[in-house]
């Protein structure tokens, strides 16, 4: 059986790198508002939704892979529709086959049990790929997908001997429906039965179809003798015809049972990959309901160093507001360090909030909140925001920062983007500068992209003032009244309070 395939060209999430603080991530880039936006309401999207985010693609390859599927299913919503359906209702079906099975390991007729759930299970399971084949057949007649996974699993699907296989399921329903058994037999002592070859099987609904078509004298044995009759009176041979029976459908399920395997992992796949997809297009409907546009990036190898967007903004605020927020523009070919400093309530921590959204989202094959995007891909992505003192005051917060940025330290690897805003806010500005200076030069030194928001004015002007290759400078623009206009430009290191700006807005 052949997999889906409609995350990768030749594989699932299964085994793929995730990132490695996801909990940091989604709480720091408000994620879960996105989460809530692509789901509308259904637990299962807003689950597989979150699983495939948080599993970076690593080629841009793999990113155009999705765009075309993407724009498919954007040009035939009516297909994602039926593929989600097929997906929920055999998702449903599989969870209460593994049910079932769990069940009947307490019962007494355990191997009776399992074998009609499976015979059932792999009947519904080969009728759910074939209404799949034609589900896509319809559509490619109809709107002519051209993407690679769509047209891959169409053709896959059509490979496949679906349509003998289920014949094949029917038949072995001879054990719960009546039918013929055709054996080789060979009879050993006391009439007990050796060897057994099954020559065929054959369910009696399949016999009443097929009416006249056997011969004269299979109609007359049909005619004169009941499928429950024994020739010889004997219960011994009773015990062994059923016994035989019994061996002969669980015999036969377990040549099924690498089918049955690829088929759940197909239907495992599947679902998550249409709950992604359906995600995706729920969230570019809500956003052209609020007529705020998102855009397909233009992803660049891991390395590359080569980030570039125009009108940026941050989506998750743009959700809750719906409304777009102030947009920004910028290029970082081949930076490596960006510090941004500024007014308070000047948009920095927005920015970096945008930005890192933005990244994810590419990295997962979404289109992103910007006109323009074009970035390299990154393997690991960490995110240290300032956190509140811990509740239970096991320790305050300067430790606790430390503490995620060691752990974020130890799993990064080379080509790593780190985005942090405001670390080591909880301390002074001078042990502060002096605990961020020896991380960043580190983090510079080994050539690991960093984004820092900080309020260290006197560290970000030495930074300044070494004037490093490969850096770069922002600050959130502020008018000579004191007016934020929420714009992160180029700039050298700014403060981050105005005590002029306090005092008119409380005295006029």
């Amino acid at each position: 059986m052949t997999d889906s395939y409609l995350l990768y060209p030749d594989s699932s999430t299964e085994g793929k790198q995730s990132y490695a603080f996801q909990g940091d991530i989604i709480k720091d880039m408000n994620l879960n508002i996105l989460f809530r936006t692509m789901a509308r309401e259904d637990v299962r999207i807003a689950e597989k939704a979150r699983k495939v985010i948080m599993v970076p693609l690593t080629t841009p390859e793999e990113v155009y892979y999705r765009h075309a599927i993407i724009k498919d299913f954007e040009n035939s919503p009516g297909l994602l529709e039926e593929l989600y359906r097929h997906a929920a209702e055999q998702q449903k079906i599989s969870e209460q086959y593994r049910s079932d099975m769990e069940k009947n390991r307490t019962r007494t007729a355990r191997k009776s049990g399992e074998m009609i759930d499976t015979l059932h299970f792999l009947s519904g399971s080969i009728q759910r790929l074939l209404s799949i084949r034609e589900t896509l057949e319809k559509h490619y007649q109809q709107e002519g997908f051209r993407s690679e996974g769509l047209l891959s699993l169409r053709r896959r699907l059509n490979e496949e001997p679906l349509d003998k296989l289920a014949q094949k399921i029917k038949d072995l329903h001879f054990y719960t429906e009546g039918g013929e058994v055709v054996y080789h037999l060979q009879f050993c002592g006391g009439m007990k039965i050796g060897r057994a070859v099954l020559c065929s099987c054959v369910s009696k609904k399949r016999k009443k179809r097929e009416g006249k078509m056997g011969n004269s004298l299979q109609n007359l044995y049909w005619k004169h003798l009941k499928k429950d009759t024994i020739p010889l009176d004997s219960e011994a041979l009773k015990q062994d015809i059923g016994l035989l029976t019994e061996n002969t459908v669980m015999g036969c399920l377990e040549l099924f049972a690498p089918f049955l395997r690829e088929t759940m992992a197909f239907f495992e796949h599947f679902a998550e990959e249409t709950a992604f997809y359906k995600g995706v297009l729920n969230l570019m409907q809500r956003m052209s309901e609020i007529s705020i546009p998102l855009s397909m990036p233009e992803p660049k190898p891991a390395g590359s160093g080569q980030t570039a967007f125009r009108g940026l903004y941050e989506l998750t605020m743009a959700i809750y507001m719906q409304n777009r927020p102030v947009t920004n523009d910028a290029d970082f070919d081949g930076t490596v360090l960006t510090v941004i400093t500024g007014a308070n309530q000047g948009g920095k921590s927005t920015f970096l909030r945008s930005y890192g959204i933005a990244q994810i989202l590419m990295q997962c094959g979404i289109p992103v909140p910007a006109a323009e995007f074009s970035a390299p891909l990154y393997p690991q992505i960490f995110t240290h925001f300032t956190r509140r003192e811990d509740e239970k005051l096991n320790h305050g917060r300067l430790q606790e920062e430390l503490g995620r940025m060691s752990a974020m330290i130890q799993a990064a690897v080379p080509d790593s983007l780190f985005l942090l805003n405001e670390s080591f806010a909880s301390t002074t500005e001078k042990e502060g500068s002096r605990i961020a200076d020896g991380i960043i030069r580190a983090f510079y030194e080994k050539g690991i992209t960093t984004m820092m928001v900080t309020h260290l004015f006197e560290f970000a002007r030495s930074l300044y003032r070494k004037n490093l290759m490969h850096t770069k400078f922002l600050t959130a623009e502020r008018r000579e009244d004191g007016t934020r206009t929420f714009r992160i430009i180029p700039g050298e290191p700014n403060y981050t309070s105005y005590g002029t700006d306090l005092f008119e807005a409380l005295i006029p």
